[in-house]
């Protein structure tokens, strides 16, 4: 009887020992419940923003939010969640939504324009038009150990943002560099037109080339492969993009409707100022280290021309009123009838030179010998 009664008081023990892990010093219960946030939680500084280069070190928005209670000393995580509105409906919503993951009961997190405009590029938005983004913070209670709790998550309300952000370069990795999008010559935003991209690319080798554009130096954000029928396709696994042979090449694309082109190109002069009158091209050559087209001629002051490409009237390059290399005619951007055609000061030799290959900044000079 002594030792029955002996163990009964160790197991009577025992569950008041248990029990006590289940409350604090002072004797109250540690109990989890379901987190819920505040009505209209999530706030954001602003909701319009027009992304340029001149913010990119700063800090152009941020979110904030109050704790969510899980119960009395519980540690909750908050992870930020945008996406765009087509990905918000449905049971599948928000898969795929970027995440960013706050520190440990920290209630705000922001984003510099650098950081943000590079991931609305990611994100499908295109430059100079203003797009949709919509964001929400998910709360959740982890183990002691980081493993996931059974509690469910909590989610705040949403808040759309309104962002224009401003145009990246498209790089062009392919056969031609050893598909190194860190070091591919790249094609640039067009200023003033949303979405277009133009440039020239001097792709070397014979035969079919393969490339592709990426909106980053790296193949770890979006990249555009052949979608068929001189259209883009975002899948990774996607084909190349691919021209007939190799030469020097005007690239475009159009993220609008995600188009794109490749116009094979050499280049030379014509008008009375050159010495086949409006009549005869005279040739430039290119210089692949100097990455410019040359030549040297005699030039008449008496007379104009204009830079021309495969001795045609369809991509050609006259000056804009501020003195500036523009197009005249070229069917990604159409006819210009206020380019003027280039004139010489004095009559004597020149060194010509046509320099394209800074998307978006092309020049020419022409030096007295």
């Amino acid at each position: 009887m002594k030792i029955s009664k002996y163990i009964t008081g160790i197991l009577v023990m025992g569950a008041l020992m248990v029990l006590g892990c289940a409350c604090n010093k002072d004797g109250e219960m540690l109990i989890v419940k379901n987190g819920v946030f505040q009505q209209e939680a999530l706030i954001v500084n602003a909701s319009s923003l027009v992304l340029a280069v001149t913010n990119d070190a700063d800090t152009v928005v941020r979110f904030q939010w109050p704790a969510v209670d899980f119960g009395k000393e519980t540690a909750v995580s908050y992870t930020l969640e945008l996406t765009t509105p087509e990905d918000t409906v449905g049971v599948d919503g928000w898969q795929a939504a970027k995440s960013f993951t706050v520190d440990r009961n920290v209630l705000t997190y922001g984003f510099t324009g650098k950081v943000l405009n590079n991931l609305l590029s990611t994100m499908g938005l295109i430059p100079g038009t203003q797009g949709l983004i919509i964001a929400r913070i998910k709360a959740d209670v982890n183990q002691y150990n980081g493993a996931a709790s059974s509690v469910k998550s909590a989610f705040s309300n949403v808040v759309l943002l309104h962002i224009t952000p401003y145009g990246l370069n498209l790089y062009v990795p392919g056969d031609y560099q050893g598909w190194n999008p860190g070091v591919a010559p790249f094609i640039g935003p067009v200023p003033g037109k949303a979405g277009l991209y133009e440039g020239y690319v001097n792709i070397k080798g014979t035969g079919i080339q393969y490339f592709k554009f990426t909106n980053a130096p790296d193949f770890d954000h979006t990249n555009y492969g052949d979608g068929g029928n001189n259209t883009f396709s975002t899948d990774g696994n996607a084909a190349g993009l691919s021209v007939p042979e190799g030469g020097y090449y005007e690239l475009t694309a159009d993220l609008n409707n995600n188009t794109w082109s490749a116009v094979k190109t050499t280049w030379s002069m014509l008008g009375d100022a050159t010495p086949g009158g409006w009549v005869t091209d005279t040739p430039l050559q290119y210089d692949e280290v100097q990455q410019v087209w040359k030549a040297t001629a005699y030039l008449s002051s008496n007379g104009s021309f204009k830079f021309r490409a495969n001795n045609n009237w369809v991509i050609d390059f006259g000056i804009n009123a501020d003195g500036a290399l523009a197009y005249a005619d070229n069917p990604f951007f159409g006819y210009d009838a206020n380019v003027l055609n280039i004139g010489v000061s004095e009559s004597a030799n020149y060194d010509i030179v046509l320099d394209l290959h800074v998307p978006g900044k092309y020049t020419y000079s022409l030096t007295k010998k």
